[in-house]
């Protein structure tokens, strides 16, 4: 019964990635191009996961501030008073890194306006003044909690699954948020005026649900694995591939047609696809790789998608070579 049970375990973990389309798609590929060829598949160097530094590694603590003129008269009327109430609440004390970074924005629009707006005393505008410089140097690390140690990010840098050409809606709007992220760690200090007036936390549970950029390096890493794979399968049994005049070229129209019933009618828009999303979400990408470094680690994608870019580009100049040498022009028949 063990052993049973042992199969049945092994046998569902690997369902998974077996009837996944993408994958199957890459497999279907690659046994076609060994049926024709007569020869065995080559065993494929797959990534089960893509993964980053645990939260603990990433998150940065940052000391609880004061300001010590909460009965403040000026300060109450200003809004300042009710804002760190809410902060100090039993809800606010527990706030995720999203909501925490709304707050801290929040926080430094009704600072600046209680700067600019109120008539506060010599000990006031001092005290405030001060903890509201402190409050604008602290915000690229709330920034960096949020985009490398929230539990949303963690699972949209992550992932263990291909990326889905029906996510494509998704690309523009995950865009706009990494966008979002890239304006404001290049704000000024005390840029009041050009601070987004928006609520991070209403792209959470998007930024969560999605994985985006997680399964787009899951799938650049693992389709570079089975373009390498189907590109040295050719290219150790090219010499085996007849054509020209009087040879029998019938495993090169076989050849020519896994080309272009699979390779161009499956795999190739689904690269297109994976290299146009990468495009797409480049800055965002960037971004994550630099306020990793500056944390000492590595997150990769970048490198990914340079080595998916050059697989890619051998497996092309193959087929160009072979049809090259064969004298046909793809596209003809």
């Amino acid at each position: 019964m063990r052993s049973i049970l042992l199969f049945l375990v092994l046998f569902l973990n690997g369902c998974d990635s077996w009837f996944n389309p993408e994958n199957a798609m890459f497999d279907k590929y690659h046994q076609r191009v060994a049926n024709v060829l007569d020869a065995p598949t080559l065993p494929i160097e797959s990534q089960s996961t893509v993964t980053i530094p645990a939260k603990r590694d990433l998150f940065e603590p940052l000391p609880r501030l004061s300001i010590g003129l909460l009965e403040s008269y000026q300060l109450r009327q200003c809004g300042l008073f009710n804002l760190l109430a809410e902060k100090n609440s039993q809800l606010g004390k527990v706030q995720d890194a999203f909501h925490d970074f709304d707050y801290q924005t929040s926080l430094l629009r009704v600072m600046n306006r209680c700067l600019s707006e109120f008539q506060l005393s010599d000990e006031e505008r001092a005290t405030l003044t001060e903890l509201y410089s402190t409050k604008w140097q602290h915000l690229g690390t709330h920034l960096d909690n949020l985009l490398l140690a929230s539990d949303a990010m963690q699972k949209q840098l992550t992932a263990s699954d291909w990326l889905t050409q029906e996510t494509a809606n998704d690309v523009a709007r995950i865009n706009d948020v990494y966008r979002l992220f890239s304006e404001m760690y290049g704000l000024p200090h005390r840029a009041i005026s050009r601070l987004p007036d928006i609520e991070i936390v209403q792209y959470q549970e998007e930024l969560e649900k999605s994985r985006l950029i997680g399964r787009l390096y899951y799938s650049m890493i693992n389709a570079s694995h089975w373009l390498k794979a189907t590109t040295q399968l050719l290219e150790q049994h090219q010499n085996n591939v007849l054509c020209g005049p009087n040879r029998d070229v019938t495993q090169f129209r076989y050849l020519r047609n896994v080309f272009q019933s699979i390779y161009v009618e499956e795999v190739q828009p689904y690269l297109a696809y994976l290299d146009s999303t990468y495009q797409q979400l480049q800055d965002g990408a960037i971004l994550i790789e630099k306020r990793m470094q500056l944390h000492g680690h590595q997150y990769g994608i970048k490198e990914a998608h340079k080595t998916f870019r050059q697989e890619t580009l051998n497996h092309v100049q193959f087929w160009q070579g072979l049809f090259k040498r064969c004298g046909v022009t793809v596209g003809n028949e």
